[in-house]
């Protein structure tokens, strides 16, 4: 399993303290913003149900590896996305099933807010959901 992404997201954040940790996670909010989520595809079918704030995941498959963009109308939120998207894009359907919620606890996000920690469990759980319906169409 290649988590090269998410592996270099953990150890950036092992390094800093929790309001580090904040800055970290709006910067990677605004260092997507070269690359807009298109709005067309913030559709009632893209919307992800389990955060507070709004979030929109798009998902599609290349040579079995599947890819993932995603956008939030949160700040932070949208960091959060943008992390667990770019981790967890590139997997194979494999990979991405044997995914489990430690490798969102690993990411040390502790200082977020129990709802927060609970939308970035159900974001790996919808990303997996997303893997299995490309599987099974």
């Amino acid at each position: 399993m290649s988590l090269e992404r998410y592996q270099e997201f953990v150890e950036a954040l092992e390094e800093l303290d929790d309001e580090m940790r904040f800055e970290y996670i709006l910067d990677l909010a605004r260092e997507h913003k070269d690359a807009p989520f298109p709005e067309e595809a913030m559709t009632r079918e893209n919307l992800m149900h389990g955060c507070q704030s709004r979030v929109w995941i798009i998902h599609e498959e290349k040579a079995g590896r599947h890819y993932f963009r995603g956008h939030s109308d949160g700040a932070i939120v949208n960091g959060l996305v943008h992390m667990m998207t770019d981790s967890f894009s590139g997997l194979t359907s494999e990979e991405i099933q044997a995914l489990t919620l430690d490798h969102v606890r690993k990411l040390n996000l502790g200082a977020l807010t129990t709802q927060r920690q609970v939308g970035m469990m159900a974001m790996l759980k919808h990303i997996q959901k997303l893997s299995r319906q490309a599987e099974a169409a």
